[in-house]
């Protein structure tokens, strides 16, 4: 896949690609706090954890589909890819060793879309990952010890196997 094949904006169509497939430009921050505000930050993430969990996997999946050869890194690497295209923030997964035992994966992303630890933003940013990791490595997962560190304008979390 060329440099030209990342992303694709077609003017005409009002279509943007990104891999592939088709995404919608939209204020990420103003969307989840105004999810927040409605139904409560509680309600809201869980709203858009059940929805990005199930995007993580049936992306994760589709990716693993037309790629069938490539290692779990490689597939991780597309996810990262597309995160960034999309703009959702220049993202960082450490899959410690053992990581398909009980160590935690450490995910950063700096500069995120949405600047909170909490509520519609937390599930946005993380559910995602841990649907893509739970079909990647085979397992539930979830995130643990979200901060997000507004001097260093980074989100940090542990993402982990549930028990």
């Amino acid at each position: 896949m060329g440099a030209s094949d990342d992303i694709f904006w077609d003017r005409s169509k009002g279509e943007l690609r990104i891999l592939g497939k088709r995404y919608t430009a939209l204020d990420a921050q103003a969307l989840c706090e105004h999810m927040d505000s409605l139904v409560g930050p509680t309600v809201a993430e869980v709203i858009i954890d059940h929805h990005e969990r199930h995007l993580g996997k049936e992306d994760a999946a589709g990716f693993r589909q037309e790629r069938p050869q490539a290692t779990v890194r490689e597939i991780i690497d597309l996810i990262i890819k597309t995160d960034l295209l999309s703009g959702t923030g220049v993202t960082k997964i450490t899959i410690p060793e053992g990581a398909m035992s009980e160590n935690a994966i450490l995910v950063e992303i700096w500069n995120p879309s949405v600047k909170t630890s909490q509520g519609a933003g937390k599930a946005l940013l993380l559910s995602y990952w841990c649907g893509a990791l739970s079909f990647l490595l085979e397992g539930q997962f979830e995130a643990q010890d979200v901060l997000f560190k507004e001097n260093e304008n980074v989100l940090t979390a542990k993402i982990v196997r549930r028990k």
